[in-house]
């Protein structure tokens, strides 16, 4: 039972035994907040830690500029990979200010590139380049050998790797991907600079796509398998990115540790949705007069509720219930049988697979706040007044499709060292 003690407040108390915050992986700026921005704004909200690690710079990112933002006559970045990046990272300091609830630093970010190089990266693994390696850790961290000086920065930089849109809403890889590309570096190089993090900082919870991207896009997939491969390095005492001997880890709780202390506290949480509120929520947005409006004004066209789904949105997860959410303890039930935490819609087994659901309507306002500081990549974010079924508000990207904003994040709670 998820009990609270008098006073409490209900929408928080939950987060009790998540004391060492979230650290999420995402492949560029904008992906923070559209995958998982209400965990991130409602984690920073507990006043719990709150860190974004971030692949690339988005360099070959799709430009909007749409009059009346702040992406007003910036159409001349795209295709200028530096400076878009460079000005997409200024977009992702103002989104996580927003997470943040405008405090500045409650929702920390470092570029994934810009982590120190480990004293013993995992080189010469067979089938490093295509997932995560089968067997145990330790099989893996035997084979690991010496590379540069220890915390030493290597002139790396982990580059967008883009890609081209295969079918509707689903994307695959660009032809022409540079060899610095995001999605052609080799596996182990960021999984060390990440497990290297994940034990300093000892998160409760990892945050990144499932393993198909969400939507495909390979730096979203390569983001999926550092991150795997990073925790199963992090739990392994023989894996040491300083040197030495294996250490005993901390007891899990959070804190922060220390490189060579291995660290098996962390739950991986994969974003995505059941098919069926993607397809309620969107035949809801194309019934909305105010979101149609808005669609023939701006030439949107509204996302199909009938059309093949990527791949984060998965047909055995329960779907949206119009019946009443009640926010409580474990005992009580939602109508789709999940039962319910007080920071969300439930917590749940499906499948043997253990379900989190987080209704993000106390942070809906941060969520579309740092969505309009992405400006270039989104356009037209909208919180309604009153959700409309499991409709927040919407939003479209640079393909002109008006999506909804959902009123609930679903997650998949996966073990990464099975």
């Amino acid at each position: 039972m998820n009990t609270r003690s008098e006073g409490e407040d209900p929408a928080l108390s939950a987060f009790r035994g998540f004391s060492g915050g979230v650290l999420a992986v995402h492949a560029h700026p904008d992906d923070e907040t559209l995958s998982t921005g209400g965990l991130l704004a409602a984690f920073a909200a507990a006043g719990l830690p709150v860190r974004v690690v971030t692949c690339t710079r988005g360099e070959r990112g799709e430009v909007i500029a749409l009059a009346g933002t702040t992406s007003e006559g910036r159409a001349g970045l795209e295709g200028d990979g530096p400076a878009l990046g460079a000005y997409r990272e200024t977009e992702l300091a103002r989104a996580l200010v927003a997470l943040g609830g405008g405090v500045d630093g409650a929702v920390e970010q470092v570029f994934l590139d810009m982590l120190p190089r480990t004293y013993a990266q995992v080189n010469g693994v067979a089938g490093a380049d295509s997932g995560p390696v089968a067997g145990p850790v330790s099989e893996l961290a035997a084979r690991v050998v010496p590379g540069p000086t220890a915390g030493s920065a290597v002139p790396v930089r982990y580059e967008d790797s883009g890609m081209e849109w295969v079918a509707p809403g689903v994307a695959g890889p660009a032809p022409d991907s540079p060899p610095t590309a995001f999605a052609r570096v080799p596996l182990d190089e960021p999984a060390g600079r990440l497990a290297t993090l994940i034990r300093e900082r000892r998160p409760a919870v990892v945050a990144t796509y499932e393993p198909g991207g969400g939507y495909g896009h390979p730096d979203h997939v390569r983001a999926h398998e550092v991150t795997v491969r990073a925790l199963r390095l992090a739990a392994d005492p023989a894996w040491r990115p300083g040197g030495g001997e294996p250490v005993r880890g901390g007891e899990p709780g959070g804190g922060v540790g220390r490189p060579d202390e291995p660290w098996a506290g962390a739950a991986l949480w994969q974003a995505v949705a059941p098919a069926t509120e993607v397809r309620v929520a969107r035949a809801t947005l194309a019934d909305l007069p105010e979101a149609t409006a808005l669609a023939a004004a701006e030439g949107l066209t509204p996302a199909d509720p009938h059309e093949d789904l990527p791949p984060f949105a998965r047909n055995d997860l329960p779907g949206w219930s119009a019946g009443p959410q009640v926010i409580g303890t474990s005992d009580h039930r939602s109508p789709d049988e999940l039962p319910i935490m007080s920071v969300g819609r439930g917590v749940g087994r499906v499948g043997g697979e253990r379900i989190v659901r987080l209704d993000v309507g106390g942070v809906l306002g941060r969520v579309v706040a740092a969505m309009r500081a992405h400006a270039t990549q989104v356009q037209h974010a909208t919180a309604l007044p009153q959700a409309v079924g499991p409709v927040a508000g919407w939003y479209a990207l640079s393909n002109g499709v008006l999506a909804p904003i959902l009123t609930t994040e679903t997650y998949v709670v996966v073990d990464p060292l099975t």
